[in-house]
């Protein structure tokens, strides 16, 4: 009785020849578009940047930036405050403004994009006291301004862009030691609009041991931080929310949850 050859030996050179010619096909795909797997750094690091910087808009309570294309809104109930003009210093006493000027995207450093924080209504006790025949609604006003002017608001949102210049993002957000994945474990991520954003948590900081007692001895309170940073046009796109409370921090992610990427939701 003849013995069977063993299949594996029968296919060995057609195998070879095979393997071969993926390789082959493999290396030239891999020279010709690269990494599969950096897909996305290769379309950011080849697309175009914008010549000048945008500073953004805020119209009907709806702030727009062309630059980075995105828009989001403001809720009921807070304020917002952008680059709108250029201060010229005309004196040691005086300053002057004009609308703020586009800038070249090269020149730009660092740049709060928007600030929002909660309304704080401005209140003149002679009015207030005409029309209520008391000065409580403007002694609240009052203490109120005093305590943002101090230790800032209760809870804002920060949107901040940083011209990275070649410096990798890991690298920028590891000089903010404050700042770490939450629960110290494997980076998370958070997708706003179709936009992958490492997500990073916090507590504010303020100088060493003795700045901090001297913070809190004047009634100060470190507030907790949830940061949103993605990569974009050469530059770090930082979405921050500082906040006291769990209550403050849903009414800042309703806001970030409603941000809207032209480039990914097709408006």
């Amino acid at each position: 009785m003849l013995q069977k050859t063993p299949r594996k030996n029968q296919h060995t050179p057609i195998t070879i020849v095979s393997l071969l010619f993926l390789i082959s096909l493999g290396y030239a795909l891999y020279s010709t578009y690269g990494p599969f797997n950096t897909k996305e750094a290769v379309s950011e690091k080849h697309q175009k940047i914008p010549e000048y910087f945008d500073y953004g808009v805020l119209y009907d309570r709806i702030y727009c930036n062309d630059f980075f294309e995105f828009k989001i809104p403001i809720l009921k109930g807070h304020e917002a405050t952008y680059k709108k003009y250029d201060y010229i210093t005309k004196s040691i006493y005086e300053r002057d403004s004009i609308s703020a000027t586009p800038q070249r995207t090269a020149a730009i450093s660092d740049q709060d994009l928007l600030v929002i924080v909660p309304e704080l209504v401005k209140i003149d006790v002679v009015k207030s006291f005409m029309e209520t025949k008391s000065i409580e609604d403007w002694q609240q006003y009052s203490k109120e301004k005093s305590k943002r002017d101090m230790f800032g608001p209760d809870y804002q949102l920060i949107i901040r862009a940083h011209n990275l210049r070649e410096e990798s993002l890991g690298r920028y957000i590891n000089q903010f030691q404050n700042l770490h994945n939450p629960d110290y474990g494997t980076p998370k991520f958070k997708e706003i609009s179709g936009i992958s954003f490492r997500a990073y948590e916090g507590l504010e900081s303020f100088g060493g041991a003795v700045q901090q007692t001297t913070f809190k001895m004047m009634g100060g309170e470190n507030k907790k931080i949830s940061s949103y940073v993605t990569e974009m046009h050469g530059f770090a796109l930082s979405i921050d929310l500082f906040y006291l409370t769990e209550e403050q921090k849903c009414i800042l992610l309703e806001m970030v949850n409603a941000i809207r990427f032209h480039a990914s939701s097709g408006i």
